[in-house]
């Protein structure tokens, strides 16, 4: 290590002025490992590296309650870490740059500023998150009003990763469009793009609405590839939609949508991809539809088509007085539905198809097979060839406990559609035997 008396006596210093108590002396290597000039005993002259660099914080803070929040504000214009000793608050948009990393330690509470602004996370084309919580920790976006009293849905605008896979809605062939609540660019031509990594994530109160059709989600996945891996995640209590799907070929596996006051889980755009284990718990007070399903309302027929493959997913829908249903397929979707428990709300519909989606429904190109759906005024409505299949169903199993149980009869192994989904052979979502929610999660 190259150290003159002049660096050492600087460097003791910059310790004793941050409050870092006196210790030998350590640097962070010249080249490789921790390089950033921010750490207070970095040395661009060291030839190698004792593995510590101690870092002056450069987040603005503020106190609330007596406790210290770091703000979160702008873009992210380079990699960081966001760890669990630190409680963070967003204010305003935060971006993360192309070419950016965000880590997210286990166990991290991130709170929506109540500033006036409308705070979201946005992963931007190229950034990439890496979020990854534990059963016993997971990752918590929420509000600030959690803490300070009048938490509600709409308090923020959510989670939303901008990806570089096909939408369908500018043409095709690479094309872009603008999310919601100016959360960035997203669309173009590689469907097998990696925004990162969601694991054990919970977001609650967001689905911030901003005007008609300019809407924040819980979860927006905006042209979002399939080399993204996201699992084990919860919206919880959003005014709009739990889960969005804007064109892509994203893929979700263990997925729980809480009393959010607009659809469930919504696809639209052309997406493409999968989604295993996806549980629905409607809230009375305010609920539509548990799967609101489009290729596109403006132009059914633009391509490529919404056309995914969900498999093993349980809906327990409530009646808000709207009569709505709990699965509409709609404006050109095609798609494959297996393994489904629906649970009825008796004024409204259980499974619906309308438009040029019933094309695809007679020609075999959007089928619902090895479901069961009863309960609601008509279970099957406008889908004959669905009411018909023999493996599908209008009786109450008497299996569920809430969104938790399984039905055996009339199931079908998702291993033999695609290698990605798990093996499950039952319909539903969540095993009484398995409770993939329990811990980490917030009940209604």
């Amino acid at each position: 290590m190259k150290i003159n008396a002049s660096l050492t006596s600087r460097l003791l210093t910059t310790l004793v002025v941050v409050g870092i108590a006196a210790a030998p002396l350590t640097s962070c290597k010249k080249k490789e490992g921790c390089t950033d000039p921010s750490a207070v005993n970095y040395d661009p002259d060291a030839d190698n590296d004792d593995g510590t660099c101690i870092y002056a914080s450069t987040d603005p803070t503020t106190v609330i309650n007596g406790q210290t929040y770091h703000v979160l504000s702008g873009t992210i214009g380079s990699s960081r870490t966001l760890g669990s000793d630190k409680r963070w608050l967003l204010s305003g948009g935060v971006f993360v740059a192309g070419g950016a990393v965000l880590t997210i330690d286990a166990g991290t509470m991130l709170y929506a500023a109540d500033d006036g602004t409308t705070p979201f996370l946005s992963v931007q084309r190229g950034g990439r998150i890496n979020a990854v919580g534990s059963p016993s920790a997971p990752i918590v976006f929420t509000t600030i009003k959690t803490i300070t009293g009048g938490a509600a849905p709409g308090a923020w605008g959510g989670i939303v990763l901008n990806g570089y896979a096909q939408i369908n809605i500018c043409g095709g062939g690479g094309c872009t469009a603008e999310g919601e609540g100016g959360s960035g660019t997203y669309g173009g031509s590689d469907d097998t793009d990696n925004s990162g990594v969601m694991k054990y994530v919970r977001v609650e109160y967001a689905g911030k609405i901003l005007g008609t059709d300019n809407e924040l989600n819980g979860f927006s996945f905006n042209g979002v590839g399939s080399g993204t891996v996201l699992e084990h995640l919860q919206a919880y209590k959003g005014s709009d939609d739990g889960f969005e799907f804007f064109g892509g070929t994203a893929t979700l596996k263990w997925a729980l949508s809480t009393g959010n006051s607009d659809d469930s889980f919504d696809w639209s755009h052309g997406w493409r991809g999968k989604g295993q284990f996806w549980a629905v718990h409607q809230d009375p007070a305010s609920c539509d539809r548990g799967f609101e399903c489009d290729n596109w309302e403006t132009d059914f027929m633009v391509q490529p088509f919404s056309n995914p493959i969900v498999s093993n997913f349980t809906i327990v829908a409530a009646d808000d007085g709207t009569a709505s249903e709990a699965v509409r397929l709609r404006h050109g979707t095609r798609g494959s539905l297996y393994n489904g428990l629906v649970a009825g709300a008796a004024a409204g519909s259980g499974i619906r198809v309308s438009d040029s989606s019933s094309t695809w429904m007679d020609q075999g190109l959007l089928i619902c097979r090895n479901t069961t759906a009863y309960g609601f005024a008509t279970n099957w409505k406008d889908c004959d060839p669905f009411a018909n299949d023999a493996t599908n169903s209008a009786t109450d199993p008497g299996v569920l406990s809430g969104y938790v149980g399984t039905e055996n009869a009339n199931a079908v192994d998702p291993t033999t559609l695609d290698g990605w989904f798990s093996p499950a052979t039952y319909k539903g979502a969540v095993p009484a035997v398995d409770d993939w929610t329990a811990g980490w999660t917030l009940p209604l």
